[in-house]
């Protein structure tokens, strides 16, 4: 049988100020009567989603002037629904050619401009499902700026110093899951046991200082790889790249399985003659740095078996995101610890907050982490106004549950188990068969490293924090263990960020308005009858500016009584209202803080 004959994807610039990839795809008239062209046509699609996002995107909406020729002879065709091209039956080569507009600055899609370039082939590349072939991607140097380069972990068949050139890929599969980046960087380079590593920056304004980035990043990894592999310190990827998009105000990542894209603060990033030491914006990078490596192993290659294989058409369903993401969420500032990028001090602060966060959270009551886990598609990927009062963030609850069940493992094993175990059991495994796991899977790893004395309770924990709704006990595990946990004082109503959100609102500023956004169904602002949409005009007889929103709601706090009348004034779809409530005595739920 002869060797199957790649699929090439060409991507060249169109304009770079009207944000447009020209792409083609080529196919040789020996592939295409393979697939049977001659007789049934061919069918092209685009996914309407990326993995590690879950929501349908439509990527194809960005997609024009499609068009189809074999032997200089179009080639008829329909779209058979968003996302899927069906050829008539032809015969002889294939070439394909449309254009895509790309001006998204996450990093999900694509982007395109005077100053920057960056794709997910999720968004430019066209998949022949009837065949699994292996691809070429082309990308021309053509019309872009003559000091750009290209970035990406694709393996390279023939590129020039820049990069541009061609570049190699097993599968669809496997071009999907390398994005590229095109423009200018900064550049950090470093090994961990022995694999070379590498951060490319675009959008930083100053000097980053590469030093520093190099040593924290460089123990942040090699604390993950002896983390799944103690015993040989072995990274299951030849080399990993960092590509990190630095913006005015953003914060993200989307994970691959040798490389990660990164979206994060300017101000976030450490630059040169600047203290960094204690900086909590810069940790809060190194964290997601963190987050988004961790996931090279869970999620990338320990994945849930509703994604083994992934189906990109429509919504792939987990009840496991807790587990993928809450438990990656727990581990990413663990590693920031274990690395002594952070002292025991700060990452208690950091625990604290997400405890916090997630007590203040309403939808915790109604909806459990595995309900988030699955209804993620449709409720934590489309958020609206009512968002916080109906959902539980898998990211937080998930990463106290992944507290919890660590601090009751070493428990009830006196501590010869812990969470660490279960981990690398689970990876073990996984890395054997590459099947993807399920509930029981993660059952048959607890059980078997901490005994069948703990399956009641295992089961118990399941049922009240994973399926169930219940606040995990935290105060009293981590009392257990020796540290000290106390409720805050009602001062902490003097941050004005905290006060908010015990009032029970968000806002936004709109054209010099304070504009609600959220309103909490248990806060103050709920019983006052304020509505997202509302714009606040007054509070107690007092004006409400943006800069003046603050100092008012901390006064609020400070003097009403029980029982007194407090009157807001707003504007609601044109029209001037007056509410008027009695002042509740309602602090919130209770917020605490964690000492040593």
């Amino acid at each position: 049988m002869s060797s199957p004959v790649p699929v090439r994807y060409v991507v060249g610039v169109s304009n770079l100020h009207s944000h447009y990839f020209d792409v083609s795809i080529l196919l040789s008239k020996e592939a295409t009567a393979r697939l049977g062209a001659a007789s049934r046509g061919l069918t092209l699609r685009l996914p309407a989603w990326i993995p590690g996002s879950y929501m349908i995107r439509d990527f194809s909406k960005h997609l024009e002037l499609f068009s189809a020729k074999s032997r200089n002879q179009e080639i008829q065709f329909i779209k058979t629904d968003s996302h899927t091209w069906q050829l008539a039956p032809f015969v002889g080569e294939l070439q394909v050619s449309y254009r895509v507009y790309a001006f998204d600055t996450s990093v999900r899609s694509a982007y395109l401009d005077a100053t920057r370039g960056f794709f997910n082939a999720t968004s430019l590349c066209l998949e022949i499902p009837e065949a699994d072939l292996p691809c070429e991607l082309e990308i021309i140097a053509k019309a872009c700026p003559a000091d750009w380069r290209v970035v990406t972990t694709l393996a390279t068949q023939k590129v020039d110093a820049s990069g541009f050139g061609v570049y190699t890929a097993n599968s669809y599969d496997e071009l999907i899951d390398h994005p590229v980046a095109l423009g200018n960087f900064q550049s950090v380079s470093w090994r961990a046991y022995g694999v070379p590593h590498q951060m490319v920056i675009q959008g930083a304004i100053c000097e980053i200082d590469t030093k520093k980035l190099a040593t924290d990043l460089k123990a942040i990894c090699e604390s993950q790889i002896t983390f799944f592999d103690p015993d040989k310190s072995k990274a299951p990827f030849h080399r990993y790249c960092f590509i990190v998009n630095a913006v005015g105000d953003g914060y993200g990542g989307l994970e691959h399985r040798d490389s990660t894209v990164l979206l994060c603060k300017r101000d976030d990033l450490p630059y040169c003659g600047r203290d960094y030491s204690s900086d909590a914006a810069y940790q809060d990078f190194l964290g997601l740095c963190s987050h988004e490596y961790f996931h090279a192993w869970m999620v990338k290659r320990i994945k849930p078996k509703a994604f083994a294989p992934y189906d990109l058409s429509r919504p792939n369903h987990s009840t496991l995101l807790w587990l993928f993401e809450g438990f990656t969420s727990y581990y990413d500032d663990l590693h920031l610890f274990r690395s002594q990028r952070i002292d025991l001090k700060a990452y208690l602060k950091r625990l604290e907050k997400t405890w916090n966060l997630v007590l203040r959270g309403v939808g915790r009551h109604k909806q459990s982490v595995a309900q988030s886990s699955f209804d993620a598609w449709t409720k934590y990927y489309q958020m609206d106004e009512n968002t916080p009062n109906s959902v539980v963030s898998y990211y937080a609850k998930g990463s106290l549950i992944a507290l919890a069940l660590d601090l009751q493992l070493r428990h009830h094993t006196k501590k010869k188990v812990s969470l660490d175990h279960v981990m690398r059991h689970l990876w073990q495994m996984n890395s054997l068969s590459g099947q993807g796991i399920d509930e029981s899977d993660i059952d048959g790893a607890v059980l078997f490293l901490a005994g069948s004395t703990f399956a009641s309770k295992w089961q118990r924990f399941k049922a009240d924090f994973i399926h169930g709704t219940q606040d995990i006990p935290l105060a009293q595990l981590l009392t257990s263990e020796g540290f000290q946990v106390s409720v805050k004082p009602n001062t902490y109503l003097e941050d004005a960020d905290v006060a908010k959100q015990v009032l029970g609102i968000r806002t936004v500023t709109v054209n010099g308005w304070v504009k609600v956004s959220h309103v909490m169904e248990d806060g103050w602002a709920s019983s006052y009858g304020l509505a997202s949409g509302d714009y606040l005009s007054g509070i107690g007889g007092e004006r409400v500016t943006p800069t003046r929103l603050d100092g008012l709601i901390r006064q609020l706090m400070r003097r009403l009584s029980v029982g007194e009348v407090v009157s807001i004034q707003v504007y609601r779809h044109e029209r001037l209202l007056e509410l008027q409530a009695v002042q509740l005595l309602y602090l919130g739920p209770a917020q605490y803080q964690i000492g040593i």
